[in-house]
């Protein structure tokens, strides 16, 4: 009896994910990288000759692109229908959204419009669904620096204006700005703010900028930004079943996921020239077949950090959450030999004052590509990816009434993170993403199994569960109960 490969590969899928084992942390997606659905793409249109009459040819000029025309040609979206399933009750906690089944509308778009070598880029998202206290009616009285915690209904993510030529570009207004060559986890990758009102599902908010990007040599490029506007973190409600297992209101030490610091005051870094962020780094593309990189950035800390002070009135020790001023250095690389590819980045960060912990965080890697061994498997290809990451950290926090470092929110502190892909058909595929965090008394695991489905040109459907587990004190310890199936359709255009 022959066995249709189909069933073969699926059962094989099984095997692996019944064997690997319970891994942690996929580093939540937050720095994941993510298809990027915001493209930007020049088009041009011509006419074509014109025949009038039997024999005789009478050639038109070319109809010049009009600013509607241009607008239509450079218009990109997509959009994405969303339904999860989760299997258990959320914690039990005072206005708790109790419900186990949620669903979402979420449309990206993008346009621009060019003239000579200056373009007007606008871009940003539509969004709805019937998750308790997380959308928000977008509000321009806080167009520079969104403080509201919900996701907005209308955002325009990216507000920005280009000016290029051969061996320069330079941008003002707000686009996303990434750093870092790592695949999985980008440690220095701090500079890109996110809407993590599902952890899981994350969307780069972008920041303010003023950027110039220049080719000094052949693939050798600078780059300098100024960032006049630090933008915090959206984080999940506190009745959001993403807060875990504490109950509000109970003492516990500062993490970013913990209801227990839902009534904690936040001091958030204002717009001003104290709190100017400032970008600098070097980039080589093909140097002896390694591409590399070197930056720095000075400016406020994504990393929140913990201060108490009496209050005046009540004679009560209250606590703050505190953005600080850090220095961040950071490094890395990316190479190839033959079906493998190696990649690895550092970044060291020095806080001021001693308000924060000194730290080295790090990651390496590498990505291995099956070709040959996949199709006896009757697959197109198999391409796994391994992490590790860890952090060193060089001198604790010291200074007066600061009672609790960022160290609890950092990411990356000791973790391994894996992602398998399997491609059967450029129509189908799997993917299976596991992760574990290895600090002691934090132990926690993640996993993630996926398959998607290319349903015709420009419409897929993905179908995927998540799985968590771990200590009590663990970011995935408390989101044991958040076990859950999602399905997706998607359509680009």
């Amino acid at each position: 009896m022959r066995i249709n490969p189909l069933l073969k590969s699926l059962a094989l899928l099984l095997v692996i994910y019944l064997l690997c084992p319970p891994f942690t942390w996929v580093q939540t997606d937050y720095r994941l990288q993510q298809d990027d659905l915001l493209k930007e793409m020049d088009k041009a249109g011509e006419a074509t000759p014109e025949q009038k009459g039997q024999g005789k040819i009478v050639q038109a000029a070319a109809k010049e692109s009009t600013v509607l025309s241009k607008l239509v040609d450079d218009f990109h979206g997509s959009l994405r229908l969303r339904g999860m399933h989760y299997w258990q009750n959320p914690p039990e906690r005072e206005g708790a959204d109790t419900r186990n089944d949620f669903g979402n509308a979420l449309f990206k778009f993008s346009d621009k419009i060019s003239y000579q070598n200056f373009a007007f880029n606008v871009g940003g998202w539509v969004e709805y669904g019937n998750e308790e206290n997380t959308y928000s009616g977008t509000s321009f009285s806080e167009f520079w620096q969104d403080l509201d915690r919900r996701r907005r209904i209308l955002d325009m993510s990216d507000l920005y204006v280009n000016y290029r030529r051969d061996t320069f570009n330079f941008l003002v207004g707000e686009k996303t700005l990434t750093n870092g060559m790592s695949t999985l986890y980008l440690p220095s990758d701090r500079m890109r703010p996110q809407d993590l009102n599902d952890p899981l599902d994350v969307k780069d908010l972008n920041i303010w900028q003023a950027r110039m990007d220049y080719d000094v040599a052949e693939a050798t490029t600078l780059t300098a930004a100024f960032l006049p506007v630090y933008q915090p973190q959206k984080t999940p409600s506190e009745t959001s079943r993403w807060m875990g297992e504490r109950k509000q209101g109970d003492s516990t030490e500062f993490d970013l996921y913990d209801a227990g610091n839902a009534n904690m005051q936040e001091d958030v870094a204002k717009v001003t020239d104290n709190n100017f962020g400032y970008f600098a780094r070097f980039k080589k593309k093909g140097f002896h077949g390694c591409d590399f990189f070197a930056s720095f950035y000075h400016g406020p800390n994504p990393f929140y950090v913990v201060r108490e002070v009496t209050d005046p009135g009540t004679g009560l020790p209250q606590r703050i959450k505190e953005v600080v001023k850090v220095d961040d250095y950071a490094a890395g690389f990316s190479t190839t030999y033959e079906s493998w590819e190696f990649h690895g980045e550092v970044v060291y960060n020095y806080a001021y004052d001693r308000k924060d912990d000194d730290y080295f965080n790090y990651v390496a890697g590498f990505t291995y590509t099956f070709d040959d061994f996949a199709k006896k498997l009757w697959l197109e290809k198999i391409e796994v990816t391994a992490e590790y990451a860890n952090e060193i950290i060089t001198r604790f926090q010291n200074a007066a009434t600061y009672v609790s470092s960022s160290k609890k929110s950092r990411l990356g502190r000791n973790d391994i993170l894996s992602r398998i892909n399997f491609e059967y058909s450029n129509k189908l595929s799997f993917q299976f993403v596991c992760n574990f965090l290895l600090t002691r008394g934090e132990e926690g695991r993640f996993q993630r199994l996926e398959a998607k489905y290319k349903l015709r040109d420009g419409l897929i459907t993905k179908l995927a569960g998540e799985f968590f587990g771990g200590q009590s004190d663990s970011t995935y310890g408390r989101w044991q109960r958040n076990d859950r199936l999602i399905l997706e359709f998607e359509y680009g255009f």
